[in-house]
């Protein structure tokens, strides 16, 4: 590489002046030409760092782009519940990982310290995080029959959530259109509540869903569990 092509910064410039400085004084010899690579070396991988921010677009929606969901809960039988969940289908294909097959969009998921999902375009770096407070991600995602919508919850399994969240479960819904990539998810309703936990969700129509809730505390067999069943209109305040 001729010396005309190198770009170098200023602090690149002052550790050279450094290296010539010390060299000149009784110190033990050191190669200024291996400290230079070594520090083009560094800036270049840190160049290729903010490369790949850059590439990897990611898109997180903020709260205030939701309205408040409003629950109506009115109280059902577990029989009704598990009816809800064995007649739950959807008009579209899915996918192996549940999403609308041949709409361009997966599922991914990645858990490291916490555990995070996001829906991704297949043909670009673009992916959508799909909103969670919790370390253990989401709960469940499911769309609805006529695949339009999607609703998205999370949960604590007990009433030291305090401890550690401000909420101890959450809904999230969104609108769906296929053929646009993630520009057709879009924000709908939200809701979180300090007064439950969610255990499982599912769709009774295009409007409701069904809800199995306790109030406990999840410790050892799951049998201490007291779950209820709901079912709730969807609507904003």
């Amino acid at each position: 590489m001729k010396i005309k092509d190198m770009k170098i910064s200023k602090l690149q410039i002052g550790l050279i002046f450094f290296i010539a400085s010390y060299l000149t004084n009784d110190h033990p010899k050191v190669d200024a030409a291996i400290v230079i690579s070594d520090t083009l070396k560094e800036n270049s991988r840190n160049h290729k760092i903010e490369r790949n921010v850059f590439v990897d677009a990611l898109t997180w929606h903020n709260d205030a782009l939701y309205n408040n969901l409003e629950l109506n809960l009115t109280e059902i039988s577990k029989h009704e519940f598990q009816s809800c969940i064995g007649k739950y289908k959807t008009s579209c294909v899915l996918d192996s990982g549940k999403f609308i097959s041949g709409s361009g969009l997966y599922v991914m998921h990645n858990g490291k310290e916490t555990f995070e999902t996001y829906l991704a375009e297949k043909n670009t770096n673009r992916k959508m995080l799909i909103p969670s407070t919790y370390d253990a991600g989401i709960l469940k995602m499911l769309l609805s029959p006529s695949c339009n919508q999607l609703v998205v919850c999370s949960s604590y399994d007990g009433p030291d959530y305090e401890n550690y969240y401000e909420y101890r479960a959450e809904i999230f819904l969104f609108n769906v259109s296929t053929g646009i990539g993630l520009k057709g998810i879009t924000p709908a309703l939200n809701y979180y509540t300090k007064d439950w936990s969610i255990n499982d969700l599912t769709w009774v129509d295009e409007h409701t869903i069904a809800l199995e809730l306790y109030n406990g505390t999840r410790t050892g067999n799951e049998e201490n569990l007291k779950f209820r069943y709901f079912k709730s209109n969807l609507k904003g305040k």
